[in-house]
C-alpha cells in the first residue's frame, strides 16, 4: 500500500543483538569477529531461511530480520538461541557470544530491500528488554501467536520505550521444557507448530483425564490381543474450541491428563506428552503422525468449557489405517470433575470389557491437587532454570506445601527431590548426613501415603541412590516404571543406577527404551547415555551424544570436561571446566568424591572420574 509516496506494509520485524560486544571486542577483536562469523555461517543463516526469513541488515553486533508470518519468527527466535548456545558449549563465559532478540509485527515503510518506521523501531526496543540469551515479544506479536506454539509467555506488562509515544505491551518467551522441545522440532516435517499453554489452574489438572482413559485403555487391549507387542498409543493436544473468555483456561489439562492416567497400564506404551504435543495443529495426516512417533493408534479429541461445564470428545484412530475405531462425547459439570475423573472412567471401562485392566484411576483430593500444583510448578522452574536460585525457592515452596498438605504425597516426593539436587550440587548448607536421612524419610512416607504414585518410587530411588544403596534404588525405579511404563526420566534414572554399579549394558538397553518412549527426548537422556559411553570408554560416542542436545545445562560441563579429557582433548576439557567452576565455585574434587563414594561402586570408575576431574582443573 503506498500511502504520502511511500510503500507500506504490515510485516513482523525481528531484532537480534550480541550482548556485551563492546567489551568481547576489546578483550579479543579478531576471536570476536571470527566466532560471530561462524555462528551466522553455519546457525542462524540455514535458521533463517529454514524459518523462510529474509535479512534486511546486518551490523557488527546485531541484525534486522523480517518474516511473512510472526510463527515463523518466533520459532526461528526459539530455535537459534538454543542452536548458539549448544554450539558454544563448553566455551568460557567472557568468550560466549549471546544474543538478545526483539519481535514486533508493526507497519512499516519499504524503501528498495530496508525498512523504516515504528514497526522497526518496536522491535530494536523489546529486544533490549530481553535477557541474554533471551526473547521478548510485542503484544501485537503475542497475540498471533499465543494459540498456536507450545510456549510459556510471561506478561512483563506496559513498557516505555525510546522515541514510541505510547507504552508498548511485552511478553518474554520463557526458555523451558515448551521451548526446547519446539526448538528440536524438524520445519520441513511440521509445517504448524506446537500449541500449549502454560499450565494455569493445575488444580484442573486431573479433572477430565479419567473420562475417555479406561475406554482406550480397553480397547486398545482388546484390538492387540493377538500381538505379542504392547500396542502404543499417542494422545494429540485436544483442541480448544472454548469461547475467547474461556480459552485457555484448562489448558492442556483434559489431554495431558489422559497422557498420565493411560500410563498406568503395563499392556500399553504410551508415547510421552512431550514428544506427541509437538504434533499440534500439525498439517501432517493421522498415520504420518503415528509413523514419526512409531504408534499404532492416535488419540485426538476436542474441548470446550462454558464457564460452568466442560464438553469433552475423544476418537480413538488406527495409526495406520486412519480407521476411527471408538468415540464418545462427555458433558460435565466443572465442580463434579473429581469424582468424575474415576466414576466414568471405571464405567466405561466396564462397558467395553475388562479382559486385563482392572485398575482404578487414582482419585486425587483437593490437597493432593495443590501440592501437585506445587510440585509441577518446582519442576518447572528447575528445568527452566537449573540454578542454586531456583533449587532454594523450590525448598522454600515445597517446606509450605508439606505444612500446608501433610497428608499429600506430592509435597514428600517434591521436597525429597529437591534436597537432592542441592546436596548432589552443593547448593545447600547443613550437616549432610541429616540431609540424606530426611530425604530418605520423605520419599518413604510419599510411597506410604501413594503407593500407586510413580513419582513417590522414583524419588525413593533417587533418596536411594544419595544413602548409596545403589541396588535398592534400582529396584524403586523399576516400580516407577512398572507403575508408568511411558516414563523417560524413571528409565534414565534406572539406567544411571545401572551404570553405578557396573551393569552397563543393560543400562544402554534402558536407555535405547526411554528414547523410545519419548522420541523427542531432552538432554537429561543425552546426558545419562554420554555419560555411560564415557563409563565404557566409547568416547567418541560420547562426545557426539553430548553435542547432539541442544540444552544441556551448566551443571553438564563436568561431564563434558571428563569425555574430552578420556579423548585426549585438554584444552577444551579445560575449558569445559571452567565454565562449571564458574557457576560452582566452591565445588572441588574432595567433594565431588565425597557425594560419590559407596554409590559409583563399579570397581575403577570412581578414580577414574576423580582424575578427570583433577586433570581438568577442578580445586582438590
Amino acid at each position: 500500500m503506498e500511502i504520502d509516496g511511500y510503500e507500506h506494509r504490515l510485516t513482523t520485524i525481528l531484532s537480534a543483538d550480541v550482548v556485551g560486544y563492546s567489551s568481547l571486542m576489546s578483550r579479543d577483536e579478531s576471536g570476536t569477529l571470527t566466532a560471530l562469523q561462524d555462528l551466522r555461517r553455519t546457525e542462524i543463516d540455514p535458521r533463517i531461511q529454514r524459518h523462510n526469513g529474509r535479512i534486511v541488515k546486518l551490523m557488527g553486533d546485531g541484525s534486522l530480520v523480517e518474516f511473512a508470518s510472526v510463527i515463523d519468527a518466533v520459532r526461528f527466535a526459539v530455535d537459534v538461541q538454543y542452536a548458539v548456545a549448544a554450539a558454544q558449549t563448553g566455551n568460557a563465559d567472557d568468550k560466549r557470544i549471546q544474543f538478545r532478540i526483539g519481535i514486533n509485527v508493526g507497519d512499516v515503510i519499504v524503501a528498495g530491500d530496508d525498512i523504516y518506521g515504528d514497526g522497526v523501531n518496536v522491535a530494536a526496543r523489546i529486544e533490549g528488554l530481553a535477557d541474554p540469551g533471551g526473547i521478548c515479544i510485542a503484544r501485537t506479536a503475542f497475540d498471533q501467536v499465543n494459540d498456536k506454539l507450545d510456549l510459556t509467555f510471561t506478561p512483563m506488562g506496559p513498557q516505555e520505550v525510546k522515541n514510541i509515544s505510547a507504552p508498548v505491551e511485552v511478553y518474554r518467551v520463557e526458555l523451558d521444557e515448551r521451548s526446547q522441545a519446539l526448538a528440536m522440532d524438524t520445519p520441513q516435517k511440521i509445517t504448524k507448530p506446537v500449541v500449549e499453554a502454560p499450565p494455569r489452574n493445575v488444580k484442573r489438572w486431573v479433572l477430565a483425564a479419567g473420562i475417555v482413559v479406561l475406554t482406550v485403555a480397553v480397547t486398545l487391549n482388546f484390538l492387540r490381543l493377538e500381538s505379542s507387542e504392547p500396542p502404543v498409543i499417542a494422545v494429540l493436544p485436544f483442541e480448544d474450541f472454548s469461547s475467547a473468555e474461556h480459552k485457555g483456561f484448562l489448558s492442556d489439562a483434559v489431554s495431558g491428563g489422559i497422557i498420565t492416567s493411560l500410563a498406568r497400564y503395563p499392556q500399553m506404551k504410551v508415547i510421552s506428552r512431550r514428544s506427541s504435543f509437538k504434533f499440534r495443529d500439525s498439517d501432517l495426516g493421522i498415520s504420518e503422525i503415528a509413523d514419526q512417533l512409531g504408534a499404532n493408534f492416535i488419540l485426538e479429541g476436542t474441548q470446550q468449557y462454558d464457564g460452568a461445564r466442560l464438553q469433552i470428545s475423544a476418537h480413538l484412530i488406527d495409526g495406520e489405517t486412519e480407521a476411527h475405531i471408538w468415540a464418545d462425547d462427555v458433558d460435565v459439570p466443572l465442580e463434579d470433575l473429581l469424582k468424575t475423573n474415576n466414576v466414568i472412567s471405571l464405567n466405561v471401562a466396564e462397558s467395553v470389557g475388562n479382559k486385563v485392566i482392572e485398575t482404578e484411576v487414582a482419585r486425587m483430593t483437593k490437597d493432593d491437587v495443590s501440592a501437585l500444583m506445587i510440585a509441577n510448578a518446582a519442576q518447572s522452574r528447575i528445568m527452566r532454570n537449573f540454578s542454586r536460585e531456583s533449587l532454594l525457592k523450590n525448598i522454600e515452596e515445597q517446606e509450605q506445601s508439606l505444612k500446608d498438605y501433610p497428608d499429600s504425597a506430592w509435597g514428600h516426593l517434591g521436597q525429597a527431590l529437591s534436597l537432592r539436587i542441592g546436596l548432589r550440587y552443593g547448593w545447600i548448607e547443613g550437616d549432610e548426613e541429616e540431609i540424606r536421612k530426611r530425604m530418605l524419610d520423605l520419599a518413604r512416607r510419599g510411597v506410604e501415603l501413594d503407593p500407586n504414585n510413580f513419582m513417590a518410587y522414583h524419588a525413593l530411588g533417587r533418596a536411594l541412590t544419595m544413602n548409596n544403596d545403589p541396588d535398592a534404588a534400582a529396584n524403586a525405579f523399576r516400580r516407577a516404571i512398572e507403575l508408568n511404563p511411558s516414563s523417560s526420566f524413571a528409565r534414565t534414572t534406572l539406567a544411571q543406577t545401572l551404570g553405578f554399579i557396573g551393569e552397563t549394558e543393560e543400562a544402554l538397553e534402558v536407555i535405547a527404551e526411554a528414547e523410545l518412549v519419548d522420541p523427542f527426548y531432552g538432554h537429561d537422556i543425552h546426558w545419562e547415555k554420554a555419560r555411560i559411553q564415557w563409563q565404557v570408554g566409547d568416547c567418541d560416542k560420547a562426545l557426539k551424544t553430548f553435542q547432539s542436545s541442544h540444552s544441556m545445562p551448566i551443571a553438564a560441563n563436568k561431564m563434558l570436561a571428563a569425555i574430552h579429557h578420556c579423548l585426549g582433548n585438554d584444552e577444551e576439557a579445560k575449558q569445559a571446566m571452567t565454565v562449571y567452576i564458574a557457576e560452582n565455585p566452591d565445588w572441588t574434587v574432595s567433594r565431588e568424591q565425597d557425594v560419590n563414594v559407596g554409590l559409583w561402586i563399579a570397581p575403577g570408575i570412581l578414580d577414574r572420574w576423580l582424575g578427570a576431574m583433577e586433570s581438568s582443573g577442578m580445586p582438590l
